[in-house]
């Protein structure tokens, strides 16, 4: 098939990714696929790094226009199948298009909050040609606020379980680099620091494992608007010689494999949760809120656990009960590994799409 995908953000966060993987994963499947993105994005670093074609669009204030004229110039030159995109900005772009390119379009919803137009609800669920959710709690949470999601499919994110992987060399050398001994044990939290990703909860919950388990260490990797919040309450802490801010690091691979424990505290109820994922594809158990649709991320009780957000006693049990347990530890990060790769990889995701796109 013939696949145009389009994301025009500068952002790297876990949408604009989700992109990137789907288009990675189609053309490792042998789909011409072309992509447009912004210039110097981590979107179009990513497509390039993985070898896939890529338009990029120069930011600046008549970014819109260039997006529009390279989506119309891309289109009449390739001649797709299918336009396909995760960013509002292209939605209505798309629908035109079909008209006259013959293309048809598959339109993927990330976001928790719903449009309130009544314009804007007719074209996510009634004129995309495959309108398409992340997960099942998404689904329902539309439903339940009144969105017509009858012709809804489900497509969870791809992960690249071949970058994201179980490498001793690699926890050798990040956790060499971090100041961690192979006898201490590394919990982790990856992604934006900010009250609603549960960092505080977090936080309050690290006072209890750091205290009641000898050698066990906090690591902190990414940024956000409440990073100088979360960095005061560890400087005032008596156990602030236990925690490692990183700040954001470039490649997120190189991190899990250091990890022994992935916490993703999450209050927000984010449709989906990529790190979770990904941790678990190195072999990392997870502690993981029941906030949005990471429970559908990994198997409670066999790859990682879950505690209600908001929950700082029950979330330091947690954490604390795998800390001791080195077994169980050992146990579900085998499982994670397996599971992981059979339900989020690439090729499982990729056959699914074109299933979807086909039927």
């Amino acid at each position: 098939m013939r696949l145009l995908f389009a994301e025009s953000s500068t952002r790297g966060y876990g949408t604009e990714q989700h992109i990137a993987a789907l288009a990675t994963a189609m053309a490792r499947r042998g789909h011409d696929v072309r992509c447009l993105a912004s210039t110097s994005s981590p979107v179009e670093s990513l497509l390039r790094g993985a070898g896939v074609p890529t338009v990029s669009v120069r930011a600046g204030h008549t970014r819109a226009l260039r997006m529009a004229a390279s989506l119309l110039l891309t289109t009449w030159r390739q001649r797709p199948e299918w336009l396909i995109s995760n960013d509002p900005r292209f939605y209505q772009m798309f629908i035109v298009l079909r008209s006259f390119s013959g293309a048809r379009t598959a339109i993927f919803r990330h976001w928790h909050d719903v449009p309130c137009t009544r314009r804007s609800r007719k074209l996510l669920a009634r004129q995309a040609d495959r309108f398409i959710l992340v997960s099942e709690f998404q689904r329902e949470d539309y439903r339940r606020q009144g969105m017509e999601v009858e012709r809804a499919s489900i497509l969870y994110n791809p992960i690249d379980t071949e970058r994201f992987r179980r490498s001793p060399e690699t926890r050798a050398s990040t956790r060499s680099r971090f100041g961690i001994q192979e006898s201490e044990t590394l919990v982790g939290y990856v992604g934006r620091i900010l009250g609603e990703k549960g960092v505080f909860t977090l936080f309050e919950a690290s006072a209890r494992f750091l205290a009641e388990a000898p050698g066990a260490r906090m690591l902190w990797v990414g940024d956000g608007e409440c990073t100088m919040e979360l960095r005061s309450r560890i400087h005032a802490s008596a156990q602030r010689a236990l925690h490692i801010l990183s700040g954001w690091e470039p490649d997120m691979s190189a991190i899990y494999p250091a990890l022994d424990i992935l916490v993703v505290p999450s209050l927000y109820p984010d449709p989906f949760g990529r790190v979770s994922v990904e941790a678990q594809a190195t072999g990392v158990p997870v502690v993981c809120s029941t906030a949005g649709g990471l429970p559908e991320t990994l198997l409670p009780g066999v790859t990682g656990l879950l505690v209600p957000p908001t929950d700082s006693v029950g979330l330091g049990n947690a954490v604390l009960g795998l800390i001791r347990d080195r077994a169980l530890r050992r146990d579900m990060g085998n499982a994670a590994t397996s599971w992981a790769r059979s339900r989020f990889g690439f090729d499982t995701i990729a056959r699914d799409f074109e299933t979807l796109l086909e039927r």
